[in-house]
């Protein structure tokens, strides 16, 4: 069986155009977490408001985030829904910083590379106004039902800096885990 974090290499292009695994797709209400060890995906929780995944959102395999300790997260704004486990081509726009509960949360963001809603669409700048407003609200509200959970917005970053983070990533990912890490 393929493990998607593992097994799965984040792309030929990185880090302009980038794998994603999806966990959650846009319109989901639950929190899915792909299990690295067992290459399976479970449900974390059950969110605590009615709010739901404004994109599809996942992780970059073979990626490591040295600041949260997780695998690199991903977003994609994409015209159609997808599913668990569903392997996106994204190109790369931008990046949110926020902290999540104390402790820096990096989110890159884009677009699928065939999408023809978005295939025009270069950089975050191009991204309706309305849209980054609602995937802000999302990460700034949907921890706020739970027990000593806070999220903040720091902000945005453009293409550089995200391509920059994924860059980082991948060799965190490689240090940790090509030594006979987990």
């Amino acid at each position: 069986m393929t493990n998607l974090f593992h097994d799965v290499n984040p792309g030929e292009e990185v880090p302009k155009k980038i794998l994603m695994v999806v966990e959650n797709p846009s319109g989901y209400r639950g929190k899915l977490e792909y299990n690295k060890k067992l290459g399976a995906m479970f449900l974390d929780r059950v969110s605590y408001s009615d709010l739901v995944y404004p994109v599809e959102y996942g992780f970059i395999p073979q990626s490591w985030n040295k600041y949260d300790n997780d695998p690199m997260d991903i977003m994609c704004l994409s015209s159609v829904q997808t599913y668990p486990s569903v392997l996106i081509s994204v190109r790369v726009l931008g990046m949110l910083k926020m902290e999540d509960t104390g402790e820096l949360d990096h989110k890159i963001f884009g677009v699928p590379e065939d999408d023809p809603i978005y295939n025009s669409v270069d950089s975050l700048d191009e991204i309706n106004e309305h849209v980054i407003k609602r995937i802000e609200f999302y990460f700034e509200n949907y921890k706020k039902l739970m027990k000593n959970k806070e999220v903040k917005i720091l902000g945005w970053e453009g293409k550089d800096e995200a391509y920059r983070f994924i860059e980082e990533t991948i060799l965190e990912y490689q240090k940790k885990f090509k030594k006979g890490g987990e």
